[in-house]
């Protein structure tokens, strides 16, 4: 069996403080983490008008999903820890199971 999930909104509830924080935790170059800072906090423009999100990072860059898998790293290792074999990029999420019973969490 397999669960197949695929984290609803994702992009758009990113903590950017804790992001940052995950993100310093395997980068030290100062200046890979400002670009990364100010790609964070860059402004949209959506209907002709440009406003900057609390929340969330931006979607469809090359570093988009580099950011997610850091973020969810946690996610990982806690599914590993309670043995369950899994493949995650991003926010999508598979998870193989040996069994519906397993699958359905019984």
């Amino acid at each position: 069996m397999v669960v197949d999930a695929d984290i609803q909104a994702y992009f758009d509830s990113i903590d950017k403080k804790k992001l940052m924080e995950d993100v310093k935790e395997v980068m030290a170059d100062g200046a890979v983490l400002r670009l990364i800072e100010q790609y964070l906090h860059q402004g949209v423009l959506e209907e002709g008008r440009e406003w900057t999100p609390e929340h969330g990072t931006p979607q469809g860059a090359v570093i988009s999903p580099l950011l997610a898998n850091i973020y969810l790293h946690p996610v990982d290792e806690a599914l590993g820890a309670a043995g369950h074999e899994h493949v995650r990029y991003a926010d999508d999420l598979v998870i193989l199971c040996r069994s519906r019973e397993e699958a359905e969490g019984r």
